[in-house]
């Protein structure tokens, strides 16, 4: 019998023989006629890479730069109240920054090519702001002090549990008000967003766009890409009882924050067969109750909901269940933005829904913007052309542009992604294809384009978010961590308000010239 020390040193023999290669093997390999023969380096056993990855430092010192603005505009963001002007806390806390210990002026930074670099434009295919004019009249004018202003942000998994979105909501509601997180599944996902904690009943059932097969209910998904039903019991229904389930919802996180003070709760169904009992109910009491006839549409019950109660409950009994489609909590007045993500989408099936049922949504919703950020799927599916996924494209614009014709639509394009080659985490070589057809689909479609792939840094720029400190994406290579959505977002929303204020400023030139006397 081999006793374990000494089968441990057999075992330590047989990797350092196996090493031994990889410390003086070339990292191209060594070249025999027309063979090549190679040996896993040793940052391929070790699984690290000892080389700088292409954009690494050239990118570190913008992104300590604007992770840590990031923090300073949290950190003051959460001590003064909602209604400062974001904006100029932006400049206090960039005033001061310092980097590697050197001390920043504010304006420096400011209008330093570094942040330059990373304000990439919105792009679109005229100069009179004709793609973003809904959304930006929507904002205009005072607007949101009278009304709501929604913004309906899809994605695949890159925006998973309120990420970008969150922090792009905040911003918004910041400057142009509103409350609440929008839209969410009557049943929760297994992420939630940070301001309400949602609690269902055992009996319901979730069902996806994956889920869904053949049929009419196949095409009747709504907008955020399937609905919940509650069970139903056989032994209920022989007793002459109804069967029943419920929804819970639970204020969290700072009383400061925009995004829990919701004042409004809407619950979507549609295509009833039978009728059905829902209620409201908060502080030990039920506040209101409706019998809700069959419905062969998408309808709505709108409730308000006190400040004072931070938790609520949504009660529906019935013979069979309705398609309920979601559940909003939000203000009447100022800016909501859902958060949509449907995981291992790439954005192509608003296409196969029901045209009226997805008219009937959208125009119960009444979307002034519609945000497209998918591509990260598509990646890993290398082939020569992407016209394909143009044209998909394309037409999955033009059907949301017919749900309702006054919208307006911003793609935002891929993001990098990266795939290992000879030990060195490189950009997949399809990224740049999917991103000019995602451009060239939205700018013919007569939609808005943002380059999140160059706004991140272009080629090979993964690896720096990955190895930033702390990190600004995952391991995966693939999907932002919290910091890093937070930084896209930023980025997204600062060149979105430039635009708006190059709309402000054309529309005030305008009216100033109309104003003026004839002579």
């Amino acid at each position: 019998m081999v006793k374990p020390f000494k089968l441990f040193l057999i075992i330590l023999l047989v990797l350092v023989l196996l090493a031994l290669p990889a410390l003086f093997m070339p990292r191209n390999g060594i070249r025999i006629g027309s063979f090549t023969l190679k040996y896993p380096s040793a940052a391929q056993l070790f699984d690290v890479d000892p080389l700088p990855q292409p954009h690494e430092q050239e990118l570190a010192p913008e992104l300590v730069m604007l992770d840590q603005m990031l923090d300073s505009i949290f950190l003051q963001f959460h001590r003064d109240t909602i209604s400062r002007d974001i904006d100029s806390m932006l400049v206090e806390a960039v005033d001061t920054l310092t980097v590697e210990n050197t001390r920043v002026d504010a304006q420096q930074i400011l209008t330093s090519e570094i942040l330059k670099s990373r304000r990439v434009p919105i792009e679109t295919s005229d100069t009179l702001f004709l793609a973003l004019k809904p959304f930006f009249e929507a904002l205009s004018s005072g607007n949101p002090s009278r009304r709501q202003v929604r913004v309906l942000h899809y994605g695949d998994s890159q925006i998973e549990g309120d990420r970008i979105t969150s922090f792009l909501r905040s911003r918004l509601q910041a400057r142009f008000g509103g409350r609440g997180v929008g839209l969410l599944h009557a049943v929760p996902h297994s992420y939630q967003p940070g301001s309400v904690k949602q609690t269902v009943s055992s009996n319901w059932q979730k069902v996806l766009l994956p889920d869904l097969g053949k049929g009419a209910l196949a095409h009747r998904f709504g907008i955020l890409g399937g609905y919940s039903v509650f069970t139903t019991s056989k032994r209920a229904s022989s007793r002459g009882g109804f069967n029943e389930a419920w929804i819970r919802f639970q204020r969290i996180g700072s009383s400061q924050s925009a995004a829990r003070n919701f004042t409004t709760c809407r619950v979507f169904y549609g295509y009833a067969t039978e009728p059905f009992l829902v209620s409201l109910s908060y502080g030990n009491e039920t506040k209101d109750a409706e019998m809700i006839a069959p419905a062969k549409q998408i309808d709505q019950i709108r409730w308000n909901i006190p400040l004072a109660h931070n938790s609520f409950q949504i009660d529906l009994k019935g013979d069979e269940s309705p398609l309920v489609y979601g559940i909003s909590l939000e203000s009447s007045t100022g800016v909501v933005v859902d958060n949509i993500a449907i995981r291992g989408s790439s954005g192509t099936d608003f296409s196969r829904s029901d045209e009226v049922s997805l008219k009937r949504f959208v125009q119960l919703v009444n979307p002034s913007l519609i945000i497209l950020q998918f591509g990260v799927n598509l990646v890993p599916h290398i082939v020569p052309s992407y016209d394909y996924y143009e044209r998909q494209l394309y037409n999955q614009i033009v059907a949301l542009k017919r749900a309702k014709p006054n919208v307006a639509v911003l793609v935002v394009g891929v993001s990098d992604m990266s795939r290992k080659e000879g030990g060195r985490f490189v950009s997949y070589p399809n990224i740049e294809k999917i991103r000019d057809a995602q451009r060239s689909a939205a700018i013919r479609a007569g939609a808005a384009f943002w380059d999140c792939y160059n706004a991140m840094g272009g080629q090979n720029s993964m690896p720096a978010w990955v190895y930033a400190n702390p990190p600004l994406a995952s391991k995966d290579f693939v999907h932002f961590s919290l910091r890093g959505s937070n930084l896209i977002a930023e980025m997204l929303y600062t060149s979105l308000m430039n635009e708006y204020d190059k709309y402000l400023k054309s529309s005030n030139n305008v009216t100033q010239r109309l104003d003026e006397p004839l002579h």
